[in-house]
C-alpha cells in the first residue's frame, strides 16, 4: 500500500490475517500486553460502497460464514491458539444492532422482512431512545438496516450464535458494537449465552447515561473519561482544560458506574480522532499514558498509538476514520520507538504491582488527594500517582499519606529514591509523570 494511502485504499482490505498476526504476536507481547481485541468474524459486504468495502467487519452479510479476507476457520484457532499460548487472551468484537449497507438482499441467515424494524429510519435525534434502538445508525446514502431484536428469530439465532462461536473457538472476553442502540434485554440474554467478560460501546460523553448500561454488562468503554483525557492532554492552549476535569470525572464515575475497575479505558480508537494528533508534546504524551495505565479500568492501548500515529496530514479531517486505520507493517514493526518503549516500561510496572498486591491492586479504586489546574495526585492502593499537562516552574508540595512514618518513596518509572519531611511532604519540581510508592 502506498504512503499516505489513497481513501480508496484505505476502505478497501489491504492484507491483514490472522495468520500475519502469529508472526507479530511477539511483538505485542514484548510490549506487555496480555490481550487483544479483534475485528468481527462474519462474512461482510464486499461490494464497493462509497464508503469502500467491509473491510473493518461491521457490515454484516453472512452470520455463519468466517471472512475469509482475514483467514480460514484453521488460521483464525492457530491465532487463538497462538496467542494462548503467550498467556494472551482474545476479545472478539461482535454486531448484533445491524447488517451491511442495503447494497444485497442476500443477508444470511436474515433474509426475511420481520428480520428488521421497519419502516427504514435514520437516527436524528440521539436523545430519543426510540430512535437510536429502532432507527438505522446509517444515512440516506448508506443504509444500515437495523435488525429486529425482538423479533423471536433474531433474538435465538444470535444467542445460538454466541455461545456456540465462544465455545468453538475459545475467545476470552466481547466488546459489544452499538450497544446502546439495542434494547437492554436483549444484551443481557447474548451475555449469559456468550459466558465471557463483556464491554459495551455506548459512544457518548454523557457518563449517566453511560454509567447505567454497566448494569448490564462487565463493563462498558469510557468515552465520558476519553472526552475528558482529550480535552486535557491536548497541545491547543486555547481549548486546553484544568486537570480538575480528570478529577470531577472520577467523581462522576463514582456517582453513575457500577465498577470502573471493570471498563475499558482509551486515549482513541478506530472510531475517534487519533490522540497523538492533539499533542506531540512528549511530556504531555507520557503523563497521558501513565494516567491511562494507571487510572481506574482496563487500559485499551489502540494499535499503532506505539508507533506515533497521527492519522493523514494532507487531508480535511485526516485523524479520524478511516484515517486512524491505517496499516501497521509500513513501521516495519519497530520496537525501538519511544512511545513503544514507554508504554512496555509501564507494563512491567503494571506487572510488578500485580506481582507484590495482586489483583486487589487494580480493583481498589483512585482516591484524590490534591489537585490544581495543571497537576492530578491520587491515591490507587499503595501507589501514589502524579500526573501534570504541563510544565510549571514554581515548586508544589503534596502530603503523601502514610500510616506510619515513610521516609522514602520510590519512582518506578525513574528509579530515583525521594527523602522526605516528617510531614511526608513531597515537592513536584516540574510536570514530569511519577508513580511513587514507600520505601521506608
Amino acid at each position: 500500500m502506498e504512503y499516505p494511502p489513497s481513501e480508496k485504499a484505505i476502505r478497501n482490505y489491504c492484507g491483514g490475517t490472522y495468520r500475519g498476526a502469529i508472526d507479530q504476536l511477539d511483538y505485542i507481547a514484548d510490549m506487555g500486553f496480555n490481550a487483544i481485541w479483534i475485528s468481527p468474524i462474519p462474512l461482510n459486504i464486499d461490494t464497493e460502497t462509497i464508503y469502500g468495502v467491509g473491510w473493518h467487519g461491521y457490515w454484516l452479510n453472512h452470520l455463519y460464514q468466517l471472512n475469509a479476507y482475514f483467514g480460514s476457520e484453521k488460521d483464525l484457532v492457530d491465532f487463538i491458539k497462538a496467542a494462548h499460548k503467550r498467556d494472551i487472551w482474545i476479545m472478539l468484537d461482535v454486531v448484533a444492532n445491524h447488517v451491511g449497507p442495503n447494497v444485497t438482499k442476500n443477508y444470511l441467515p436474515f433474509d426475511q422482512y420481520e428480520h428488521y424494524h421497519q419502516p427504514l429510519c435514520f437516527i436524528k435525534d440521539y436523545n430519543n431512545q426510540t430512535q437510536v434502538e429502532y432507527c438505522s445508525i446509517g444515512n440516506e446514502e448508506l443504509p444500515l438496516p437495523d435488525l429486529n431484536t425482538e423479533n423471536s428469530f433474531v433474538v435465538s439465532t444470535f444467542l445460538s450464535w454466541i455461545e456456540q462461536t465462544i465455545r468453538k473457538y475459545n475467545f476470552d472476553g466481547i466488546r459489544i458494537d452499538t450497544f446502546r442502540h439495542v434494547r437492554k434485554s436483549f444484551w443481557k440474554d447474548y451475555i449469559r449465552s456468550a459466558g465471557v467478560y463483556s464491554l459495551g460501546e455506548v459512544a457518548t460523553s454523557n457518563t449517566s447515561y453511560v454509567g447505567k448500561y454497566q448494569f448490564v454488562a462487565d463493563g462498558v468503554i469510557h468515552y465520558p473519561l476519553y472526552y475528558a483525557l482529550k480535552s486535557v492532554f491536548t497541545d491547543n492552549d486555547q481549548t486546553r482544560k484544568s486537570m480538575t476535569t480528570l478529577e470531577q470525572q472520577v467523581q462522576q464515575n463514582e456517582l453513575y458506574f457500577k465498577d470502573t475497575t471493570l471498563c475499558g479505558t482509551f486515549l482513541d480508537n478506530h472510531d475517534q480522532d487519533r490522540f497523538l494528533s492533539y499533542t506531540q508534546d512528549r511530556l504531555r504524551i507520557q503523563n497521558a499514558l501513565v494516567y491511562l495505565m494507571f487510572s481506574d479500568g482496563i487500559p485499551i492501548v489502540y494499535m499503532g498509538t506505539e508507533q506515533n500515529f497521527t492519522g493523514n496530514p494532507f487531508v480535511k479531517n485526516g485523524a479520524g476514520d478511516p484515517w486512524n486505520r491505517e496499516a501497521l507493517w509500513r513501521t516495519g514493526y519497530d520496537r525501538s520507538n519511544w512511545i513503544y518503549s514507554f508504554i512496555k516500561k509501564l507494563n512491567q510496572i503494571r506487572l510488578l504491582l500485580k506481582q507484590i498486591y495482586g489483583e486487589t491492586f487494580f480493583r481498589a479504586h483512585q482516591q484524590t488527594l490534591a489537585v490544581d489546574q495543571y497537576t492530578y495526585v491520587y491515591k490507587k492502593g499503595p501507589l501514589i500517582v502524579i500526573v501534570s499537562n504541563q510544565s510549571f516552574q514554581k515548586s508544589k508540595y503534596i502530603s503523601l499519606p502514610c500510616k506510619i512514618q515513610c521516609n522514602e518513596w520510590k519512582d518506578l518509572l525513574s528509579g530515583k529514591v525521594y527523602q522526605v519531611n516528617r510531614s511526608n511532604l513531597f515537592r513536584i519540581d516540574n510536570g514530569s509523570p511519577k508513580l511513587l510508592l514507600s520505601v521506608a
